[in-house]
């Protein structure tokens, strides 16, 4: 029997990320996916700075970014045409280093990812084959496995990541129920390539209109995505013929100026699975989570879902944590996909409004509220922090200041080393990043003596190197994103996690000290985290 640290059901682009992160940290992978290829059409389209951190992560950030282009923004247009709510990315360049949100192919994304697992002799990928079953007990998990020829076999991991999609045989072999928060609606996605000049927005589009809501996408290079509502008493099957697409599209673009290259129907829903771990096998993306793509969320929910767990089974696997951190892998992924769900289905509530009095009624509150500078704009304005999980909470139970946001990631450089990104310094590591050099050197000392951070960092920001800091690194900072963090969480350092979300901040070497010491408890199994808020929404079983 072949025998893994992990092994990955599914090889999309959330099983294909976590496969890269666990071959970077050097673990014995097997992926078992059921298809022979990648899928040849683009179905995600969309996806934002932290899913390029986590590529980073992976080495890929650079390979992924060819061929990608910035989100344009995207307008909801009311009922006569006007400007109801403007959704944009935030300025470029971003806090980490990256497009804050961007336009892909994901037929060359997951090319991209596949050629990246191919670095790793220790990762063997599975073709062709599918999940049959499961055993666990307390030393890890059989997993069991049939060819397209019917040949089968077992493998046995450590621990098993389900990435296996909606209809996840995972989820069902371990009976996770799932909530769902009632969005439940026919929707079309017209794919196209532009062959002429044909007069479209620059920016992306949301047509708020009774009649026939819709979305317009501008896709990189000349790829164009509509997605169209079917509407009450219309049966999404006509949408199979092509004169019907062509019919329903022209009232959006002239059709002549297009070469349509996929139709695909969809049923949008809005679900979370509940239960996100049992024993050492896990849920991730779709298999966890599916929410309508109006926020363009859905991809980046499985990779945020592979970092925030590769680097935790790294360090149970590595002997630096208690296998309790696992627990707070759904501790901190379900409460915050959650949120985006109902972000993503609030958006579509709005579009899909088919009632013209309730409409117009929606315009002009919507449009007052642009009009009035009360309405949130920014795209990443929508997408949480972390609120529960391996943060720093105070003696009431309440999340401290700063702990749970993301960490900035600038360029940074010194004297001995050439301009390089800030992860790329700390890969795999907790760090304490200072503004203060005694801080620094509390910090390095207090690592040199931890088995459990025995691997951190202390890392000193600022334009003069102090002399005497053993241990520490001394780094210069572009765009001042580090003082600036520190500034607004009224903070002298902060002690980061190895996916870049903030463990909590200090000012003094006291209030560090206490950081790096619930650190330790909790990295040893000791410590306490808040348990994951009761979701919204009716539990039905997988």
């Amino acid at each position: 029997m072949e025998t893994y640290d992990v092994i990955i059901a599914g090889y999309g682009p959330t099983g294909a990320t976590l496969a890269n992160l666990l071959g970077v940290s050097g673990l014995r992978v097997a992926v078992v996916e059921r298809e022979k290829g990648i899928y040849d059409k683009p179905r995600a389209i969309t996806a934002d700075h932290e899913a390029m951190r986590a590529f980073q992560a992976a080495g890929l950030a650079e390979r992924v970014e060819v061929g990608t282009c910035p989100h344009p923004g995207t307008d909801f247009v009311g009922v006569e045409g006007e400007v109801i709510k403007r959704f944009y990315p935030m300025p470029a360049p971003g806090p980490l280093g990256w497009e804050p949100t961007f336009m892909f192919y994901q037929p060359r994304l997951e090319a991209v990812l596949r050629e990246g697992v191919a670095r790793f002799d220790r990762v063997d990928v599975l073709l062709e084959h599918s999940v049959t079953g499961l055993a666990q007990d307390a030393e890890g998990v059989d997993v069991h496995v049939e060819s397209a020829d019917g040949v089968r076999q077992t493998l046995r991991g450590k621990y098993l990541l389900a990435c296996d999609g909606a209809r996840s045989v995972v989820r069902t072999e371990i009976g996770s129920p799932i909530y769902d928060l009632a969005f439940d609606e026919w929707w079309v996605v017209v794919d196209a390539d532009l062959h002429s000049d044909v007069e479209l927005p620059e920016r992306c589009v949301q047509y708020c209109r009774p009649s026939r809501p819709g979305t317009y996408i501008v896709g990189p290079d000349r790829l164009r995505r509509w997605e169209i509502k079917v509407m009450p008493g219309e049966s999404p099957e006509a949408f199979n013929d092509p004169e019907h697409v062509r019919r329903v599209l022209s009232s959006f673009v002239d059709t002549r100026g297009l070469e349509v290259k996929r139709v695909a129907i969809y049923r949008f829903h809005a679900v979370v699975a509940e239960k996100w771990r049992e024993g050492r096998v896990f849920l991730l993306g779709d298999a966890a989570h599916q929410m309508p793509p109006f926020l363009g969320q859905g991809l980046c929910a499985g990779v945020r879902d592979a970092y925030n767990l590769a680097w935790k089974l790294d360090a149970v696997l590595a002997g630096q944590a208690d296998d309790a951190l696992l627990d707070t892998f759904g501790a901190e992924r379900r409460p915050h996909v959650q949120t985006v769900v109902e972000h993503a289905k609030s958006f579509g509530l709005i579009i899909g409004e088919l009632d013209e009095r309730a409409a117009r009624e929606r315009d002009a509150r919507l449009g007052a509220e642009l009009a009035a500078g009360t309405a949130p704009t920014i795209r990443q304005s929508f997408i949480p922090g972390l609120a529960a999980g391996l943060l720093a909470f105070d003696a009431h139970g309440q999340l401290r200041q700063g702990a749970g946001a993301l960490f900035p990631q600038p360029w940074v450089s010194s004297a001995a080393l050439a301009r390089t990104r800030l992860d790329d310094l700390v890969r795999g590591a907790f760090h304490v990043v200072t503004i203060d050099a005694t801080l620094a050197a509390h910090a390095a000392a207090y690592f040199a003596r931890s088995r459990r951070l025995g691997r951190a960092k202390s890392l000193h920001i600022g334009d003069a190197k102090p002399t005497g800091l053993k241990g520490v690194l001394h780094l210069e900072a572009e765009r001042d994103l580090v003082a600036r963090f520190l500034a607004e969480h009224d903070a002298c350092a902060a002690l980061v996690r190895p996916d870049g979300f903030t463990y909590g901040v200090a000012r003094t070497v006291d209030e560090l000290t206490e950081l790096m010491t619930a650190l330790d408890r909790s990295l040893n199994g000791d410590g306490e985290t808040t348990r994951t808020p009761a979701p919204h929404g009716d539990a039905v079983q997988a």
